[in-house]
């Protein structure tokens, strides 16, 4: 196997330059970065990661802790931490919650046995014991999506969007909004369901519009889950039911679109629904959402926790991402 003297001879570069460019360190020429690393492939270098570490005192990885990977917002987030980690040679250590008995307890070991460089922290609640384990890795940490206490985070105003959403509705001339919200199903996301919920609740009393708690039904932020809650609301309500619907998510408000058809209704004639997020699916349902960009605020996470790890004195800063209206035909003014 090739060696990396070797693939410096070859270039005519130096071995520091090399092992710079292999490493994605800064001070080496794009150029020169992508010439170094078509040499390495051609010829089979495998860089090896322990000799990295001894030099660098680093893991040259990155740990990404996430609620679920089976959910649109998670795993758009987590390719776009990929793609950005990916093009400055890291690596991705996933800590995926969902599924491992015991986890939210055990994930720190990793980190405390300094395998990783840095965290990120997607939609995640934790307790008092966990937040003073983070304080002893002494490593950079930042938060994607939801608030995570004590990080910066990166993400949408979750109490704006939702009065966005609800004011679209509203200025349509409905008064007669109903919810669909509740906590994550995977029970380890709160602040946002809470957050989007209060912008609801805000923007129908700023307009003096009265909240009916007997229109409000839990989704679980999952497409089934919500699909069912609205058509139960639909059969307890009949003839009383609202006009239109915010959805917290939009996998919540394509299981509405689907309930509220199969009662025989009529989305938006009978009934206007609006989601939230920007769903690759939301366009084939007509679904009118406020679309955020999962994957560019992942990217910023982990440029941001890199940016860190290059300079010390650098202070990660959190950030509010923007989200843009999308009308499509899911929403329209209510039947007189």
């Amino acid at each position: 196997m090739s060696t990396l003297a070797q693939i410096a001879r070859d270039l005519g570069l130096s071995k520091s330059t090399v092992s710079r460019a292999l490493r994605g360190k800064p001070g080496v020429s794009e150029a020169t970065v992508q010439t170094i690393r078509e040499a390495a492939e051609r010829v089979g270098y495998i860089p090896s990661v322990t000799a990295a570490g001894l030099s660098t005192g680093r893991n040259e990885a990155i740990g990404v802790l996430v609620p679920s990977t089976n959910r649109w917002f998670y795993t758009t987030a987590l390719s776009g931490v990929d793609r950005a980690l990916a093009a400055s040679g890291y690596d991705v250590v996933l800590f995926d919650l969902h599924y491992a008995s015991g986890s939210r307890r055990m994930f720190h070991k990793k980190l405390l046995r300094r395998r990783v460089d840095g965290l990120i922290v997607l939609s995640t609640e934790f307790d008092e014991i966990e937040y003073a384990q983070f304080a002893t890795v002494g490593m950079p940490l930042i938060a994607v999506g939801g608030t995570v206490r004590r990080m910066p985070r990166i993400g949408i105003d979750d109490v704006e969007v939702a009065r966005i959403a609800t004011r679209h509705l509203l200025e349509l001339g409905h008064t007669r909004i109903g919810l669909v919200g509740g906590l994550d199903a995977d029970g380890l996301n709160q602040v946002v369901p809470i957050k989007r919920t209060d912008g609801w609740t805000l923007e129908l009393r700023g307009a003096g519009v009265c909240i009916r708690e007997d229109w409000m039904v839990e989704g679980g932020f999952r497409l089934p889950i919500a699909k069912q809650a609205v058509a139960e609301l639909l059969d307890r309500v009949g003839e009383d039911r609202p006009t239109a619907l915010l959805c917290l998510s939009d996998e919540m408000a394509m299981g509405a679109i689907l309930a509220i058809r199969d009662a025989g209704l009529r989305v938006p004639d009978d009934i206007s629904v609006i989601g939230i997020d920007g769903h690759p699916f939301a366009e084939a349902f007509g679904l009118t959402t406020c679309v955020q960009d999962a994957e560019a605020q992942g990217s910023l996470a982990a440029q941001t926790v890199l940016a860190q790890l290059q300079d010390t004195t650098h202070r990660a800063v959190g950030r509010i991402t923007p989200f843009e209206l999308t009308v499509r035909s899911s929403t329209s003014a209510p039947a007189v």
